[in-house]
């Protein structure tokens, strides 16, 4: 099975996150902790190759996403 990816923002929080989902078990790539924490907007699920295309485009429009999670989605070997 594949992984899926999601792009995920929080009240409050500076920097999106990108959580992992691989065989219904979910983590976010740089560990983030999600616990009390209220969620403003989530992407779609989607493969690691729109992942990739949506954290390019995003940094090159300013946007602001956690720098471990984009390191960890591009040292994927997926």
């Amino acid at each position: 099975m594949k992984a899926l990816y999601t792009l995920k923002r929080f009240e409050n929080i500076s920097n999106a996150h990108i959580q992992l989902d691989l065989n219904k078990t979910k983590s976010y790539l740089c560990k983030f902790e999600e616990t009390n924490k209220v969620m403003e907007k989530s992407s779609l699920p989607m493969d690691i190759g729109k992942m990739r295309t949506i954290a390019a485009k995003s940094a090159n429009a300013g946007a602001e996403i956690c720098g471990i999670c984009v390191g960890k989605l591009y040292a994927n070997a997926d």
